[in-house]
């Protein structure tokens, strides 16, 4: 049961995960990680469905999944930091084991190396308790009315109250700035080894 401040954004179960999924990849299609490792739209239309649904999966099981309506214009992830790294054992217990062997199937395995690059960043920049924000994405069509801000400001509302940081990567440099709005700071810089994608590491400090 959400609290006040979280009344207008909506808590997903399984039952919604495939419309969660299908927004997400609405909304990251064009996103720098993917048009690296699957520069072919055929191959990462394949794979899409698969690799949003461990989040969406894992998420639901491990932490929370939020929209901002029944209409599921935007989307977002969140983890409790003692359950992340996601662990294989954690998704064979979130996610069916066809969605894990689709990523397997379709190239997943491209990716790896970009994973366990994030992983090791956020263990070390962030070794405390907080928030992990994994993943927010907003539908196309939705974008520039406010759902991210729609997303974001009861969570950290909710955060502020625990007294918790909350902790980010993006790898998309647009999307700095829009999270220095919400109070999160650039921690770390630097270019995944062996790519040439950029990965920011950002901190939103406790209040």
């Amino acid at each position: 049961m959400m609290n006040s401040s979280e009344e207008h954004i909506v808590r997903l179960n399984r039952s919604h995960v495939k419309r969660a999924t299908e927004a997400l990849i609405r909304a990251f299609w064009n996103h720098p990680p993917l048009q690296y490792y699957f520069p072919d739209e055929a191959e990462r239309e394949r794979i899409a469905p698969y690799f949003f649904s461990l989040s969406v999966f894992n998420g639901i099981r491990y932490g929370e999944v939020h929209a901002t309506s029944q209409d599921l214009e935007g989307i977002a992830v969140w983890l409790p930091s003692d359950t992340y790294p996601v662990t294989l054992w954690r998704l064979l217990r979130s996610v069916p084991p066809s969605q894990i062997l689709g990523v397997g199937r379709y190239g997943g395995f491209r990716m790896r190396g970009l994973g366990q690059y994030i992983d090791a960043v956020h263990g070390r920049l962030a070794p405390f308790k907080h928030w992990f924000l994994q993943a927010i994405g907003v539908d196309p069509q939705f974008q520039g009315r406010g759902y991210a801000s729609k997303l974001l400001r009861p969570m950290l509302a909710r955060i502020d109250e625990e007294g918790l940081p909350c902790y980010l990567e993006t790898l998309e440099g647009q999307n700095v700035r829009l999270y220095e709005h919400f109070g999160f700071k650039v921690i770390e810089e630097s270019n995944v080894p062996d790519t040439s994608l950029t990965n920011w590491a950002m901190l939103r400090d406790a209040r």
